[in-house]
């Protein structure tokens, strides 16, 4: 039998983390987060983490997991979500999932088929390659796969490659053989004016850049870290990157990162509006917001009782 999970979703900015600290303190929960870019060690500041005082008193799982050099796919999260929620079962522990990265989730709750767990020796072979010479290799042994992702798509070429190599099998050969999902979504998603929401969106950024981004891309350049990585093509990394480099002034990078999180919003706003049984709550103050999604939470239990 499946179970069920209550997962809080909805655009970035929109106030997510704050509520779910608000419902974990309220219920004694964990939290899982299902975020794409809070998983990368070193990226505090332009991923909106939680604060370590906040993570000292409120468990959250999922966040500093990898270091950015690590290429992560769906199915990455999918199976180490899966891993963390058995072990949180086991216990007998409460939590919540939190997050705004839609093909995360739908890894976990409609997993296309059983991958081989990532093999970073692997990884890094291929990662040393030209993205055409991937692309390539990928035209001759998964075909249909070549036909699907897009030349300039290093990280899908890469993950399909790297399926191949495991299993000798192509990968568009794998996901005809569907799994049967263990996890059941109960949703929750929150939901604001868009013009509030850009403008939350905005002051966010400002607040990041006024708390230190710009000297934590520095750090992270000094680490070895770089704009080939995929973690740092993340909104806000790739703009400092850009203006570090002396590419672009460091009002042009902000504005061209605030710009890039309201289409991201828009993205991620459209992904949910197409999935069903959503309960769709107007964030209005985070005491009334964390109100109502108290109720929901308190619906969800009910269910699994």
């Amino acid at each position: 039998m499946a179970l069920n999970i209550f997962i809080l979703v909805g655009p970035t900015g929109i106030g997510k983390t704050e509520v779910a600290i608000e419902l974990a303190r309220k219920y004694d929960l964990d939290i899982i987060s299902a975020d794409s870019r809070q998983i990368y060690k070193y990226m505090d500041i332009g991923t909106a983490k939680p604060l370590s005082v906040v993570r000292d008193c409120v468990c959250f799982h999922l966040i500093d997991h990898i270091t950015p050099d690590i290429l992560y796919s769906a199915v990455d999260f999918g199976r180490d979500c899966e891993k963390v929620i058995k072990e949180l079962t086991l216990k007998k522990g409460k939590f919540i999932l939190v997050g705004g990265s839609g093909l995360y989730l739908k890894a976990l709750f409609k997993p296309f088929f059983s991958a081989p767990p990532r093999d970073l020796k692997l990884r890094k072979r291929l990662e040393s390659e030209t993205t055409e010479k991937l692309y390539e290799r990928l035209e001759n042994v998964d075909p249909i796969s070549a036909q699907r992702i897009k030349p300039q798509d290093r990280q899908r070429i890469i993950r399909a490659l790297e399926i191949y190599e495991q299993t000798r099998k192509p990968m568009s050969e794998q996901i005809t053989q569907t799994s049967k999902a263990e996890f059941l979504p109960y949703y929750v998603g929150l939901t604001m004016d868009r013009k509030k929401l850009h403008e939350k969106i905005n002051n966010r950024f400002d607040d990041m850049i006024e708390k230190g981004l710009v000297n934590e891309v520095k750090n992270l350049l000094r680490l070895g870290y770089s704009e080939k990585d995929n973690a740092l093509n993340g909104i806000g990394y790739l703009e400092i990157i850009r203006f570090l480099n002396q590419e672009i002034s460091l009002m042009e990078a902000i504005y061209l990162a605030k710009n890039r999180s309201c289409q991201y919003a828009k993205r991620q706003i459209t992904w949910f509006k197409k999935v069903e049984g959503i309960k769709w709550i107007e964030y209005t103050t985070l005491n009334e917001t964390v109100l109502k999604v108290s109720k929901e939470y308190e619906k969800y239990l009910m269910t699994i009782e």
